[in-house]
């Protein structure tokens, strides 16, 4: 059983370095047409510019609805009831996910990347 979880992370762990590659060497308009405005961006000393994109992804809350039947018999008399009940979240929600993409570009192009975040989320990211 762990050896097929572990195996199962390194195939999605691939998928994102296939999905970052993917990018390597792309047009800084391409990357704009894709995900849109960075949510931040820099220049380095060496002329190099950093762009990170920032994805995040809440969890949905789970809903659930219970139905149940019942009867009882006390001496001669007896009842029966239906019921419906809903499940209530309890504690706080987890964080979100979160896919943080960093590109740096040269002349226009994409020489670098760093990517951050959970490998089921970033994915998402490849050039198509």
């Amino acid at each position: 059983m762990a050896l097929a979880v572990l195996l199962a992370a390194c195939a999605t762990a691939e998928k994102m370095n296939e999905a970052r590659d993917s990018w390597q060497g792309a047009s800084y308009e391409e990357v704009l047409r894709a995900w849109g405005a960075p949510a931040r961006s820099t220049k380095t000393p060496d002329g190099r510019d950093w762009h990170t994109w920032v994805t995040e992804s809440y969890p949905q809350a789970g809903s659930s609805v219970g139905f149940g039947v019942g009867s009882s018999s006390i001496g001669r008399s007896g009842g029966v009831g239906v019921g419906v009940g809903m499940g209530v979240p309890i504690g706080a929600p987890p964080p979100p996910e979160r896919c943080e993409r960093t590109l740096i570009v040269v002349d226009g192009k994409v020489a670098e990347s760093h990517w951050n975040g959970p490998p089921s989320l970033c994915v998402d990211f490849k050039k198509k």
